[in-house]
């Protein structure tokens, strides 16, 4: 049996239900099993801090986050930022002004939170919000600003990530190159009409470097779980390496275990075959 200290997670398509919002009873009772043994769970997702599954937020001793695809490694704990990598605040406004003020729903990442434009949030009921971030909304927790580049710039504020949603097709060509064009940004899942991107110099690999850091360990030492070409290297590199089964075969490929789909508890039946044996 490999001594494995920690889990590193990733959410969407691994270990959320299909609502994309809570972790099933199954894979809960696996995950806190695996607490009580003193086995850290260690989020490793792109998704931005304040986006984090409520089930995942309020558990005290989930405190190592890695977010939005490493751009920020925080201890919750004590609140300290371990490591980050982020647009300027420069290079966030140019990249806002690109398409603030044309009535497009987009979600910006700084500092853990998501900022909105006031215009944007004044009807939510005019523009495509994802199902799975009604929760959020609902809740009041975006921060709500005029013009987000002015804002950004005026606070010295650097951006994690852009998530934009519904593009309009006679707009999606024009702000895709547009982006595209400032030479300083990566594109994930696809561009049309929703894009999300990050900046090219963000690489996961260096924030699992100064989170091992600080733990102590490394790969050697945990289980990665995960589905996406995001979570290829911590699959490929870890102690035990598990995709889903749901993961296409190039991510299969490079798993020690490829467990059930996400959405049939296959993050409880790694860590029950494994783990808590």
């Amino acid at each position: 049996m490999k001594d494995i200290r920690a889990i590193l997670l990733d959410f969407d398509g691994t270990s959320l239900q299909r609502d994309q919002v809570f972790v099933s009873l199954r894979n809960k009772r696996a995950l806190w099993g695996a607490l009580d043994r003193g086995i850290e769970i260690i989020p490793c997702t792109g998704r931005s801090a304040d986006m984090f599954p409520p089930q995942i937020e309020a558990e005290p001793r989930i405190h190592f986050w890695v977010t939005s695809n490493g751009g920020r490694v925080i201890d919750r704990a004590t609140g300290e930022v371990i490591y980050q990598s982020l647009f300027t605040p420069e290079e966030s406004a140019l990249l806002c002004r690109l398409y603030e003020g044309q009535h497009i729903y987009s979600e910006i990442a700084a500092e853990g939170k998501i900022y909105m434009e006031t215009d944007v949030c004044a009807d939510f009921g005019e523009y495509p919000v994802p199902p799975h971030h009604v929760w959020f909304l609902e809740a009041g927790r975006q921060i709500v600003v005029d013009k987000p580049s002015e804002y950004f710039l005026a606070h010295r504020i650097g951006v994690e990530k852009f998530n934009i949603y519904g593009v309009p097709a006679e707009k999606q060509q024009g702000l895709i190159q547009a982006i595209l064009d400032t030479g300083f940004v990566e594109m994930s899942g696809g561009a049309g009409v929703d894009i999300q991107f990050f900046p090219k110099r963000q690489k996961r690999v260096n924030a699992m470097e100064a989170l091992f850091k600080r733990l102590g360990y490394g790969y050697e030492s945990v289980m990665s779980l995960g589905d996406s070409a995001l979570d290829a290297d911590m699959i490929s590199h870890a102690a035990i390496g598990v995709a889903m089964g749901n993961a296409p075969e190039s991510i299969r490929a490079v798993a020690d275990y490829v467990s059930a789909p996400y959405d049939q508890n296959g993050v409880a039946e790694a860590i029950e075959k494994f783990l808590l044996t």
